[in-house]
């Protein structure tokens, strides 16, 4: 519990003293001379008997002359807080010889007083609060006899409450009463008071008194015994948030929400409104949500087949500017994050489901929160269970890519890396090899970070750095539980790298990902991490680099004819065999031209000469034209795309490296 006030006491200060604050409060306007001298009189009257004396402004409040809060603000603004060690000191709880030997300890310490009287137990911890009480000018309630409304927990959720020391008691139209154990701790008032659009009323009580009124207002939490834990910290993983949004397929999120936004209360307003943006995003089938803080607005973007895009949501984007901190707020609580701490990164997750058809979709929310110049930034990514990868076959590769990798995926020892960029679709790839791969009589193990999407036929691990559960470490326990395919998330280090390697010369098959550009820069980047190139030679059965590239729309397609330019980025000569089309833009597409994402990949499959290259560690260069025979490459897929009407040269020109392009020119 923190305390407050590092001032020496003053016992027997004179009356002329105790009435300074009297005299701000007449000068200020708040009271009348006869009402001062009406209640230094009674002041007066209490000091026969120490256990009833009350401190002026604590009279003041009783008589009704001022409220708390203007009397917090006078004494705030003046600096005329009484101090801690003088309320105990004159209400019996402590001697001057025990104060003098806390304030010698606190001056050696650093701590504030009050930590220091009870890790010396020189007084006991409600009598500390109460007399905390009396220097905050906030009631001290005995809560164990209090009958707490469970609806409260509506308001402040378990974990939020948990974490904070803060219980729930009351409640009216426009105010929320709170039993604090820290009452100091004015920024999660100002957090609350901002949020709920409540005015927060402060008590406290004993510290046992607010444990068990926590176990009685959240009755399942598993770690009520640490309470008292301040470095606890409490897994948001598996929180599940019902928003039941009902959004039907062809609704506009705008028009559904707008008549609750309209009518809602403004404590609710900051929910609607993130109902509101999840909504559009689910309905424009993003992948991501993107709120980004500005000066007095925030910009709402919407990551939609691999591109940023914003629209114009009218109405509730003013609100959403009004509003903005609210917002945020209300997303960290639902995924379980600090919302008073402004400082740090933090991550974390909900679940909700939306109605499709008269049936309940799960969605999964990822959430990262990142602080930037004018606040902070979030990025939602959008887990919809209808898109779990399925198999190979629906990956939409041409027919000769298909066959090949679906047989990689059968083979049973050795390893195959999936490369490419960021956002390129290397984890569905790698899920759906493994559902290809998988079959009754396997065991598959797979080490993530995070899970994405579960898999009843896999069982799944999450990477937790944290606590030690490193992909390294999970291939090694991994070899133990006897399985035939292992997949890691991604190679990143040296170490796991050694690991997975090590793994397939066992006789497992090991599936992984690598952040390479092309499938030949996966050598380079083993080599790098220290891996022997006899190794890697040993082991490395297939690589794969791919690419997503936009669908053109097909709902508006319509017959174009490429412009001289980029035409002469691709071809010597102008093919004549293309039926060029690409989609003008309709509202199914936004307006892009595009719809959906078609992915394109490289295979390579080392062959005899080019694991003799390998182990030489022969240049580069002599290993690109050794592969030639055993690749098939990224830019012979996108032709047969481009053939089909699939994609178009400029979305070509801003997926793949130049370097691909221009070796295929050079090529024909």
């Amino acid at each position: 519990m923190a305390t407050v006030s590092n001032q020496a006491p003053r016992p027997s200060a004179p009356q002329g003293n105790r009435s300074r604050l009297g005299i701000l409060l007449v000068d200020e306007g708040f009271i009348t001379p006869n009402q001062l001298q009406e209640v230094l009189k009674l002041q007066q009257e209490s000091t026969t008997n120490p256990d009833d004396y009350k401190y002026l402004g604590q009279l003041l409040v009783e008589k009704k002359y001022i409220d708390a809060e203007q009397l917090h603000y006078i004494m705030t603004k003046h600096n005329k807080k009484t101090r801690l060690g003088d309320i105990l000191l004159r209400s019996g709880a402590i001697t001057e010889q025990k104060l003098e030997f806390a304030l010698i300890e606190q001056k050696k310490s650093g701590k504030r007083l009050g930590e220091v009287l009870l890790k010396k137990s020189l007084v006991s911890d409600e009598t500390m609060r109460q007399a905390l009480c009396t220097q905050l000018n906030i009631p001290y309630i005995d809560i164990s006899r209090l009958t707490i409304d469970h609806n409260l927990t509506k308001i402040i959720n378990r974990d939020y409450a948990y974490r904070h020391k803060i219980i729930p008691i009351a409640m009216t139209d426009n105010s929320i009463t709170l039993a604090m154990d820290d009452p100091t701790n004015n920024e999660i008032v100002a957090e609350l008071e901002m949020f709920t659009r409540l005015k927060v009323n402060i008590v406290t009580s004993s510290q046992t008194a607010i444990k068990d009124a926590f176990k009685r207002l959240y009755p399942d939490e598993s770690q009520l015994n640490n309470l008292d834990n301040t470095d606890t910290d409490i897994s948001s993983e598996n929180n599940a948030i019902d928003f039941n949004f009902s959004l039907e397929e062809g609704e506009d999120p705008s028009e559904i929400t707008k008549p609750v936004y309209v009518e809602a209360h403004e404590s609710k307003r900051a929910d609607v409104l993130v109902q509101s943006i999840i909504s559009w995003a689910i309905q424009k089938q993003a992948s991501d949500i993107h709120l980004e803080t500005l000066d007095h607005r925030m910009v709402v973007r919407f990551r939609i087949d691999g591109l940023l895009q914003e629209f114009n949501l009218g109405s509730l984007q003013d609100d959403i500017n009004k509003f903005h901190r609210e917002v945020i707020s209300r997303i960290k609580i639902l995924g379980k994050l600090d919302i008073a701490e402004r400082r740090l990164a933090q991550d974390g997750s909900f679940r909700s489901h939306v109605i499709r058809q008269g049936e309940k979709t799960n969605i999964d929310f990822r959430i990262s929160v990142i602080p930037s110049y004018y606040g902070e930034n979030i990025v939602i990514r959008i887990l919809d269970s209808t898109k779990t990868p399925s198999s190979i076959e629906n990956l939409g590769f041409s027919p000769l890519m298909t066959e090949k990798l679906t047989k990689l995926f059968e083979r049973n020892t050795g390893i195959i890396l999936v490369t490419g960029p960021t956002g390129s679709g290397k984890s569905t790839t790698l899920q759906s090899g493994m559902i290809s791969a998988y079959r009754p009589g396997l065991k598959v193990l797979t080490a993530e970070d995070p899970i994405e999407y579960v898999h009843d036929q896999f069982m799944q691990c999450e990477v937790n750095e944290k606590i030690g559960l490193t992909f390294a470490s999970y291939i090694r326990v991994f070899l133990r539980h006897d399985p035939e395919i292992i997949m890691i998330g991604e190679i990143r280090d040296g170490e796991t790298a050694e690991m997975a390697i090590r793994a397939a010369q066992t006789g497992h098959l090991v599936i992984s990902t690598l952040h390479t550009n092309d499938s030949l820069g996966t050598i380079t980047r083993l080599t790098g991490l220290g891996i022997a190139p006899n190794m890697i030679s040993s082991t490395l059965i297939g690589v794969i680099s791919q690419r997503l590239a936009r669908r053109s729309c097909p709902q508006c397609r319509e017959t174009y004819t490429p412009s001289e330019e980029i035409l002469k980025e691709f071809f010597k000569d102008p093919p004549t065999d293309i039926n060029w089309v690409k989609g003008k833009g309709c509202q199914a597409c936004n307006h892009t031209g595009f719809k959906g994402r078609i992915a394109l990949a490289e295979l390579w499959e080392p062959n005899q000469q080019d694991i003799i290259l390998i182990n030489k560690n022969a240049p580069l260069e002599d290993l690109q034209a050794s592969s030639s025979d055993s690749t098939i490459t990224i830019i012979s897929e996108a032709m047969i795309k481009l053939k089909a009407g699939d994609t178009t040269l400029d979305e070509l020109i801003r997926i793949l490296p130049y370097s691909f392009i221009e070796a295929y020119r050079q090529s024909q």
